[in-house]
């Protein structure tokens, strides 16, 4: 794929499947976000959805497994935030220590 088309499909909308998928995030531990979608699609963007109603409610998100509350990208509560991120890349969600994140993700190719 050349380097134009690369970004291109960024700007282009979805038009071959979207999948949602629920996942806990937990305060103590990485998750690796793992792709639903079926073999040879490409994931054009992906939305995060945080449905946690805990105090803080927040978790993270980065593309390390070494992600941690201070060095992810935060979510709170109720938010909603879509990212063009290929599924080349790994992602990986965090939560607050001793909290549980209920998290929605939707996959768009």
């Amino acid at each position: 794929m050349g380097e134009i088309a690369k970004y291109l499909r960024f700007l282009i909308n979805a038009d071959k499947e979207a999948v949602v998928t629920a996942i806990t995030v937990d305060g103590e531990n990485q998750t690796l976000f793992e792709s639903q979608l079926k073999s040879g699609q490409t994931r054009r963007r992906i939305g995060i959805r945080n449905y946690s109603n805990h105090n803080s409610g927040e978790f993270y998100y980065g593309f390390s497994a070494a992600v941690t509350p201070g060095t992810g990208m935060p979510i709170g509560s109720g938010e909603l935030q879509y990212i063009p991120i290929s599924t080349d890349l790994d992602l990986y969600f965090v939560g607050t220590s001793g909290e549980h994140g209920d998290v929605r993700v939707i996959e768009l190719a």
